[in-house]
């Protein structure tokens, strides 16, 4: 009885504890463990497309960056100014300071904006309305339509001058007669809309200008420079832009911006800053330089046609140094070119040299610009005075 009630107590469902053992045991044989079959290894395909992701990121990561800073930092850096539409919705920035009359109006060298006259406006604007503005595409003026573009070369004095007369036309605060004050190509530009519209011009005065004979003068030294190095490095800086590459190379230090001296304030070294990472700023840059030869034949056509005025005062205004950053001769063909504007271009003309001063006076010298341009100021008002007492 008692045996039974052993039998009815046991659990016919709960192995053995030996029998666990032989249960847990694997069959068959043991194998070792080998790390280099705990992964497939990878292909080239996938060894080639994680490359290609890698290229593809740092590619278009730059860019991307650089524009969208660029369209944060747009409206903080824009300077003072207006903006005047010169047809078929192109806006042209300027920006006047100052009251009175004559107005002095100030066009920077090939391919830099109005900032390179800061200090010269505001020492200017004590003593007369002095105005600035950006040629198309560059600074914050806008580029040409396309429908501009297939009437006319937008990047040649002869639209330059246009688009500066049609802003003209509109700001109707601006009083005559005018002072054009032009340096390099802005000083082609003030030729040539001098010889358009004489009766607007009071006084020229030209800073180191660009000279039409310049391409052929001791066999054509600067023609070589200028398309073979100076426009191909706009070229490429134009490009190192576009891929957000000058961004990085401005904040380790690679690039510095264009304008500098004591007289240049923080506020215009940060917005060359900026332009130097704008494609578009740059693009107008490298068409201007590209299209010179161009410029050269139309202001030698127009003075063909018509003679320079002999109303107008030319002031021609020199520096005593070459320049460091150029090969000797390049800077003795640019002295030569100098020469033939004084002797042949404007015989008779004021000839100024600034002893220390060299192409870049505009913002390192800047006293050199201002005071001739304040003589023809106070000669203007004097006149205007003495002929209103009569």
């Amino acid at each position: 009885m008692s045996s039974a009630r052993k039998r009815r107590g046991q659990n016919p469902q709960t192995p053995k504890p030996n029998a666990e053992r032989e249960n847990n045991v694997p069959k068959g044989p043991l194998e070792t463990f080998d790390p280099r079959r705990r992964t497939k290894p990878r292909g080239w395909l996938s060894r080639c497309m994680n490359i290609t992701k890698y290229i593809l990121f740092a590619l278009f990561l730059p860019p991307f960056l650089n524009y969208t800073a660029l369209l944060r930092e747009q409206e903080i850096m824009q300077p003072e100014g207006d903006f005047v539409d010169v047809g078929e919705g192109q806006k042209m920035f300027i920006n006047c300071k100052g009251k009175g009359a004559p107005t002095v109006l100030l066009d920077a060298g090939t391919g830099m904006t109005s900032d390179v006259w800061e200090s010269i406006q505001l020492e200017l604007a004590k003593s007369t309305r002095v105005c600035v503005y950006d040629r198309a595409g560059l600074g914050y003026s806008d580029v040409p339509p396309q429908g501009v573009e297939s009437r006319s070369q937008p990047y040649t004095i002869e639209m330059m001058a246009e688009n500066l007369h049609q802003v003209l036309q509109q700001k109707k605060e601006i009083r005559k007669p005018l002072i054009l004050v032009g340096a390099e190509i802005g000083a082609l530009v003030a030729r040539f809309y001098a010889q358009l519209y004489e009766a607007d011009i009071l006084g020229l005065v030209q800073i180191e200008p660009l000279v039409e004979n310049i391409f052929i003068v001791d066999g054509g030294v600067w023609v070589q420079y200028w398309y073979n190095q100076l426009l191909m490095s706009l070229q490429a800086l134009q490009f190192s832009a576009a891929i957000g590459f000058t961004r990085f190379a401005l904040i380790v230090g690679m690039v510095d911006q264009p304008i500098t001296g004591e007289f240049t304030s923080s506020s215009v070294k940060i917005r060359q800053k900026y332009l130097l990472c704008q494609p578009r700023h740059l693009s107008a840059a490298v068409d201007e330089h590209y299209f010179i030869n161009n410029s050269f034949s139309q202001i030698s056509t127009l003075w063909t046609m018509k003679s320079f005025p002999k109303n107008i005062s030319v002031t021609v205004i020199n520096g005593n140094y070459y320049d460091e950053q150029l090969p000797p001769e390049l800077n003795r063909a640019w002295a030569k070119s100098q020469q033939h504007l004084i002797s042949t271009v404007h015989p008779g003309c004021k000839h100024i040299v600034v002893n220390g001063a060299d192409r870049h006076m505009l913002y390192k010298n800047p006293s050199s610009v201002v005071n001739p341009v304040l003589r023809l100021v106070k000669q203007w008002k004097l006149s205007n005075r003495e002929a209103k007492k009569q």
